[in-house]
């Protein structure tokens, strides 16, 4: 009786540790959505809603007043005031460069989310669907839209983006973080207020 009881314990906590380690497997996995831009000359930075594009979705964060939280750069011109220290620089050989200055006539003030290869942790309990604008490696310009597949705090979406690349900037996805690749919609929760946002991630 007691080798049973012994035996159908082991058997449940084998069962229990695999059921995690597939979960955690699994979880890790399907944790992201990931978009290659295969053509990275195609992606430029826009303060000008077009309807055509391929992909649009909103860089910086824009009030609901319309105007803008930090300062982003369009081909050399400044626009906003500056709000955090790192300026986002979308530098067309290079890919993203993080920076206390401008490294490139494009770019954005948004949060760090991966530096150098390593998570920036957050003080953000809440859980969002999350965005992130990344670059794969520290040698080239090879750019890819990641997106939460499930609402995760800043936090573990850094920790999660920090395995798959070098560089990576949150994306606004709050009332007017939409967009679309194709026939894929973007954040689900938006209010589509395209005629208020300020600035742009297009690709044509």
């Amino acid at each position: 009786m007691k080798k049973r009881l012994a035996k159908r314990i082991i058997l449940v906590f084998v069962l229990t540790v695999s059921a995690v380690l597939l979960y955690s497997a699994f979880s890790s996995k399907d944790a992201l959505t990931v978009i290659h831009i295969k053509d990275s000359e195609k992606l430029h930075f826009t303060n000008k809603y077009d309807k055509d594009a391929l992909l649009m979705i909103p860089a910086a964060y824009t009030n609901e007043d319309g105007t803008l939280q930090g300062e982003y750069r369009i081909d050399g011109k400044i626009y906003g005031t500056p709000s955090r220290k790192e300026r986002i620089s979308l530098h067309p050989t290079r890919g993203i460069v993080i920076s206390g200055s401008w490294h490139s006539d494009n770019g954005f003030q948004q949060t760090v989310l991966v530096k150098n290869g390593r998570a920036r942790m957050h003080k953000d309990s809440r859980k969002r669907i999350r965005r992130a604008l990344c670059n794969k490696n520290s040698t080239g310009c090879v750019l890819m839209v990641v997106e939460s597949s499930r609402p995760m705090t800043l936090s573990d979406f850094a920790t999660e983006l920090s395995k798959i690349c070098y560089t990576a900037v949150n994306l606004d996805t709050g009332d007017f973080g939409y967009g679309w690749y194709g026939k894929m919609k973007f954040s689900r929760r938006a209010y589509y207020n395209r005629n208020r946002q300020t600035n742009w991630i297009c690709i044509k």
